[in-house]
């Protein structure tokens, strides 16, 4: 039976290495490798024992793939959110950042200084990041308070998510590690608060 006061336990997880590792990816898509699924079997394997009502994932490959990974130990179906999605890069998406220092610094040096609010070049702010995160992330909350849920997302969606439980401000974004694979947690409580019992946790233990 679930007690109305217990919280909603969300498990984070980032997807595993991909093949087009070095470069700036957001909205484009990049298969994993083979590491990267040895990474996820890591995180299959030790979520396996967990008592998990539903799997979710952003909808970019990298982050399905993974979260199937997750889910066949529990024979669950992985649901698939595009809101999900890693930061919109735009023109940058897929550049390697040492061909970017050439050719943009300004503006590379530019959104360093303020995460927040700089909208890469035809794609999107931190801020814009977070607006399209958190709505479908409250849903997942409520739809499933009391049980436990899975995430399967990215760097930037699950800093976001992270920097928001503690109540940080966006422009802390590098302050969280976030590895391949890295395993994460947060308790949601009914009066809005938000614990996080694990960050950047490794995938195999």
């Amino acid at each position: 039976m679930i007690r109305k006061n217990e919280p909603t336990r969300l498990i984070i997880v980032r997807h595993g290495e991909v093949e087009a590792a070095g470069a700036l990816i957001g909205s484009t898509d990049s298969p994993l490798t083979g590491e990267g699924r040895e990474t996820l079997r890591c995180v299959s394997r030790q979520l396996a024992g967990e008592p998990i009502a539903a799997v979710y994932a952003s909808d970019l490959s990298r982050a399905v793939e993974s979260a199937s990974i997750i889910a066949e130990p529990h024979s669950m179906e992985v649901t698939v959110y595009k809101d999900f999605r890693e930061l919109d890069m735009g023109r940058w998406d897929g550049v390697e950042i040492k061909t970017l220092l050439e050719d943009e610094k300004e503006l590379l040096e530019a959104w360093w200084r303020d995460y927040e609010n700089f909208k890469t070049p035809g794609g999107e702010s931190l801020s814009d990041l977070k607006a399209r995160v958190m709505g479908p992330l409250g849903t997942i909350v409520e739809r499933h308070r009391g049980e436990t849920v899975c995430l399967v997302a990215h760097g930037g969606v699950n800093r976001v998510i992270l920097l928001d439980a503690i109540g940080a401000p966006l422009n802390r974004f590098h302050s969280l590690g976030q590895e391949y694979g890295a395993v994460n947690r947060i308790d949601y409580y009914e009066d809005g608060n938000a614990v996080v019992k694990l960050l950047n946790g490794p995938a195999c233990i």
